[in-house]
């Protein structure tokens, strides 16, 4: 059990670290909805990829109300898409995009590391790749890629710099599917506009509302004008490159409300049940159509698939502990058997049942604390073996399972006292069926060797 505790201590932390210090952050504040909905969007199979991901609305209050709140250290918000991307020396792709602030971003993800260059700032328009994405579209600080997304009968072109080349403490397929992007060029690219929450007209300017709005044309003139294809395309051109070569314009990115998600960094890590249940408390009281989840909901399927490898583990180690207790019951029950001319002998001396219930206990929970002990002992050890090992782990989802490249088993204060109660639970339920069986057998027949 010590061991087995320590796998489960080493695969929970390994998650943990591998998607909280890389993208997903403690708590992710979402929009509330009936669809399966993480930082990667839609989870619906198949028809998922396609859906729009609702907004954060409304996004001003709720952006104040965590930053104010004592728990929370650092408030990110995120746009995130779809859209095919290419390069001038590679295929098209369908890709992840985050729509972030990369400095601030980065400053919350601790497991990246830039490896090259700097984040984009604030109203700048730009890309933040992994090393595995920059290696699969052959790109270097610099150079551009273009995403591509349909617009009706038409597509949505648009083309950004990499400014900076990173790379994660642990290789993930999931983290490398991801590119980070300004959040000006992806809302643009999506075609989002920002959402007014609170509208307020002025008293004096609501007779405006009432006038005829044709009739503040009456003056203009008609005209049409007409553009030949070639015109058309020239400028299609020089609007692109217009684009492509506009990566320092100053925006006020800062002010949009149009966002799909809130990431939240916490002081204390411990707290983030506790947080996430007084959030959806506020919100709901509130009516703000969004929830806060664990860092699990928000990393979507590749976590939920990583969870359940642990529960079918999980369920294993229960059928060997149901195993272990049939056979600590059956030598119980040998063991009492045995010994039921003695109990009857005790019984007719003048014993009581609860004596000898107690006398039987109290040995079942001495060979079971001396054995639980043992135990605890022989786990530590074989655990801190097989850590100095450094077994290497060449399986993708061994390593996000265990998040790291190395087998590592920490045995802790807590394994240890869970596995003792455990071992006490066993015992116990182990000892009530002998001695109710022994103590149905009549003192007589006891003292005769009866059953």
């Amino acid at each position: 059990m010590v061991i087995v505790n320590s796998i489960f201590d080493s695969t929970e932390n390994g998650i943990e670290s591998v998607y909280s210090k890389s993208f997903t952050g403690d708590i992710v504040i979402r929009p509330a909805a009936k669809i399966p909905l993480s930082l990667f969007g839609d989870e619906t199979p198949v028809t998922g990829k396609l859906t729009e991901i609702p907004r954060v609305i409304p996004f001003a209050d709720i952006m104040d109300y965590v930053e104010n709140q004592p728990d929370v250290s650092a408030a990110i918000p995120q746009i995130s898409g779809r859209a095919v991307v290419e390069s001038e020396t590679s295929d098209k792709e369908l890709e992840t995009l985050f729509g972030v602030d990369a400095s601030d971003y980065f400053k919350m993800m601790s497991s990246i590391k830039i490896l090259e260059g700097e984040p984009y700032k604030k109203g700048q328009r730009g890309l933040a790749l992994s090393t595995q994405v920059a290696q699969r579209y052959g790109v270097k600080l610099g150079d551009e890629l273009q995403f591509l997304v349909e617009d009706k009968m038409s597509f949505r072109l648009r083309a950004a710099k990499v400014f900076c080349i990173y790379d994660y403490e642990i290789k993930s397929d999931t983290l490398n599917s991801i590119i980070l992007v300004d959040p000006f060029t992806l809302r643009s690219l999506l075609d989002m506009e920002d959402t007014f929450e609170n509208v307020v007209i002025d008293e004096n300017n609501m007779d405006l509302l009432d006038d005829d709005i044709d009739s503040l044309f009456d003056e203009a003139e008609d005209f049409t004008a007409e553009q030949t294809q070639e015109e058309h395309d020239e400028q299609a051109n020089v609007k692109t490159s217009e684009e492509k070569t506009e990566t320092t314009l100053e925006l006020s990115d800062t002010e949009s409300t149009a966002w799909n998600f809130i990431i939240l960094q916490l002081k204390d890590r411990k707290n983030i049940k506790k947080v996430v249940a007084e959030l959806n408390r506020h919100f709901k009281k509130s009516t703000w159509p969004v929830q806060a989840v664990t860092w699990r909901s928000a990393a979507g399927s590749t976590a939920m698939y990583l969870f359940w490898i642990r529960l079918i583990f999980n369920v294993g180690v229960i059928v060997v502990l149901c195993a272990g207790f049939i056979v600590i019951n059956n030598t119980l029950v040998v063991n009492i058997l045995n010994r039921t001319q003695e109990i009857g002998t005790m019984r007719a001396e003048g014993a009581s049942r609860n004596f000898v219930s107690v006398e039987c206990m109290t040995e079942t929970f001495m060979l079971t604390i001396t054995a639980g002990i043992l135990g605890c002992i022989i786990g530590a050890i074989a655990s801190s073996a097989i850590s100095s090992m450094n077994i290497n782990l060449g399986n993708s989802f061994l390593i996000q399972l265990f998040g790291s490249e190395t087998l590592n088993f920490f045995v802790s204060f807590n394994t240890i006292v869970q596995s003792m109660i455990l071992s006490l639970i066993l015992g116990f339920a182990g000892w009530i069926y002998p001695v109710h069986t022994a103590l149905k057998v009549s003192p007589v027949k006891a003292m005769q060797g009866g059953n």
